[in-house]
């Protein structure tokens, strides 16, 4: 019995997770728009030994751009409340660009800029998956205290796994897209 109520409360308790690249550096709350003009590094750090984090991913989540392509994300102020930013190859020719208005495409709070947040249930329809539940997650996109582009991506997650085992849990990632100093060259 005491085993029983050992894994009990490990599974309610639920798990948290969280990864990060060496030396993260938190969000900085003094950026302003013209501060994320610059070349970004499209293949973020994150600490993390999964697959690549990119960028433009992020940016521009349902283009059909082969974002594997891009080398760098290049920023540029429009106006004083927009910016146009370019996806670019390793030949620095443009792939890809959009222009984001403040106020209608974004908003900047404390420094950082929130590109989604999302809810969804699942009800274990797709073949092979054991959870029933509901999910969520956002992306926040800023940049660090050294001035490098950062994102940090959360979920939650709360439901049952195989219809009667609660499984509740959070994780967050932090991805550092290097700034380049030279601009994208």
């Amino acid at each position: 019995m005491r085993k029983f109520i050992v894994i009990l409360v490990f599974v309610l308790s639920g798990c948290v997770m969280s990864s990060a690249p060496e030396n993260n550096a938190d969000f900085s709350d003094k950026t302003k728009l013209e501060s994320f003009v610059g070349c970004y590094a499209n293949v973020g750090e994150s600490g993390f030994e999964g697959p690549q984090r990119l960028l433009s991913e992020a940016i521009w989540p349902k283009s059909t751009i082969e974002h594997n392509k891009i080398e760098f994300v290049e920023v540029d102020l429009a106006s004083e409340t927009s910016v146009l930013v370019a996806a670019k190859s390793k030949l620095n020719e443009s792939v890809y660009k959009s222009k984001f208005v403040e106020g209608q495409d974004f908003e900047i709070k404390n420094g950082q800029v929130t590109l989604n947040s999302e809810f969804s249930g699942s009800l274990a329809g797709e073949s092979g998956n054991p959870f029933i539940g509901v999910a969520g997650g956002s992306i926040m996109i800023g940049l660090d205290e050294n001035g490098h582009g950062k994102m940090s991506e959360s979920a939650t997650f709360v439901g049952t796994a195989f219809i009667f085992i609660p499984v509740a849990g959070h994780s967050t990632d932090s991805i550092r897209f290097l700034k380049l100093p030279s601009g994208c060259h």
